[in-house]
């Protein structure tokens, strides 16, 4: 892969850092790459070659291209720690012969700070995890520490991909940070093209499991000129810590001489942010939890039937204050809605783990019951899985390099469902 022409661009009233990524070992055609922002914040904008080298160290990493060849100077801290965070990704993802992505580009001497002010940013999504970060820092930073949030980043391109609908969510939030005095950038970018192309494949590997934290590193490291440090809000907690693209041990290698990237928020569980948040008022009005984008309306940004809007009325019930938000247009949570939206995931199955006992106080039969069921099902499945893996797929191995797949043309006769079978 080659980094190469970095430019930036004029769009009507916007200004662009743009970079043409031409791929050498997959059959992808050649991308232009982008970070948009509106005039008011063109000055913070710049066509740093490290915005567009942590876009594509991942996609990279996962199309096997052999090198990415950067038209620029990067810093040798952050080239180390891209080495790192795509070793840690060959250890959860890949076979152990993968090969590393190898960097070639220019090192630099540094990215001297003198004459620019300490300056903090979040990404502001509107969601708990978000507003989580951003409650915590109010609490306990003086506005005038280096470490107070200033900046709060909204983008739009990944799941929110429509002008109007961004629109919406900019509205709502820009409500939130006024009162948190905080201010609110719009940035647009078509990052998420790097990934592969099809939906279900994005969101439901890749985006989870690799693209993560890189994707929002990306669009900070394009504001460096502004920005001195970034918090991305955790998705876990300690004691929940799973392999995943946002992660401890992955976001701060990310950083560079001139911004440091923060995983904010892993002392505190999902539960424990819900809460956090609802002493919140304004938040706990304006939360926007949902991804199902295309059925947002002016001034309601939540279906109330998806698993995460599920969930986060499940949490708001078990604290007492799902009644008091008029985020959702249903009133309350039933066993019913449940039973429809609930699958679990390993990255979900703690968020709901630990509603059992709040659950439980407030007498919430027919929720915990639910909750329940949902967890016996999730281990049932993932002990079903864990059978395969170890006894099955060895024997299906086995069937397909020496049997020619006798065995199982068998077991479809024989077994429709169970261990045999991903069902």
């Amino acid at each position: 892969m080659r980094i190469e022409n970095l430019r930036l661009e004029k769009k009507g009233d916007r200004s662009r850092a743009v970079a043409t990524i031409l791929w050498e070992d997959c059959d992808r055609p050649v991308q232009e790459i982008y970070f948009e922002t509106v005039e008011e914040f063109a000055d913070g904008l710049s066509c740093n070659p490290h915005a567009f080298l942590v876009a594509c160290i991942m996609p990279a990493l996962h199309f096997d291209e052999e090198r990415i060849l950067v038209d620029g100077e990067i810093c040798p801290e952050l080239k180390d720690g891209l080495i790192t965070a795509m070793n840690w990704m060959r250890l959860w993802w890949y076979d152990p012969t993968k090969k590393i992505v190898r960097i070639e580009a220019k090192t630099s001497s540094g990215y001297p700070r003198s004459g620019k002010a300490e300056r903090a940013g979040f990404f502001f999504s509107g969601g708990i995890d978000a507003l989580a970060t951003l409650r915590t820092n109010r609490l306990n930073y003086p506005l005038e520490h280096p470490g107070s949030i200033k900046d709060g980043l909204l983008v739009c391109g990944l799941e929110i991909r429509e002008p109007r609908v961004f629109d919406y969510v900019l509205d709502s939030v820009s409500v939130l940070a006024e009162d948190a005095n905080i201010v609110l950038i719009p940035i647009y970018t078509n990052i998420r093209s790097l990934g592969p192309e099809d939906d279900t494949e994005f969101w439901g590997k890749f985006w989870l499991n690799e693209f993560m934290g890189a994707t929002f590193s990306a669009i900070a490291h394009a504001f460096s000129k502004r920005l001195t440090a970034i918090s991305i809000n955790s998705c876990h907690d300690i004691p929940n810590l799973i392999p995943y693209s946002s992660h401890p041990l992955i976001n701060p290698n990310y950083s560079s001489s001139d911004l440091q990237i923060r995983h904010e928020g892993i002392n505190l569980s999902r539960f424990e942010k819900t809460k956090l948040v609802a002493g919140w008022d304004l938040a706990l009005q304006h939360l926007r939890v949902c991804n199902r984008t295309e059925l947002y309306q002016p001034g309601m940004l939540n279906c109330g039937k998806c698993e995460k809007c599920v969930r986060t009325m499940l949490t708001l019930s078990a604290l007492g204050v799902l009644e008091k938000t008029r985020a959702f247009p249903i009133p309350d949570v039933n066993e019913e809605l449940v039973m429809t939206a609930v699958q679990l995931a390993p990255n979900t199955f703690p968020l709901y783990a630990e509603l059992i006992e709040p659950l439980a106080v407030i007498n919430r039969d027919d929720l915990l019951r639910a909750v329940e069921l949902k967890i016996a099902h999730y281990h049932q499945v993932a002990k079903r899985k864990r059978l395969r893996k170890k006894y099955i797929e060895p024997i299906l191995e086995f069937d397909e390099k020496n049997l020619k797949g006798t065995l199982r043309k068998v077991k479809r006769l024989t077994h429709s469902k169970g261990i045999w079978t991903n069902s």
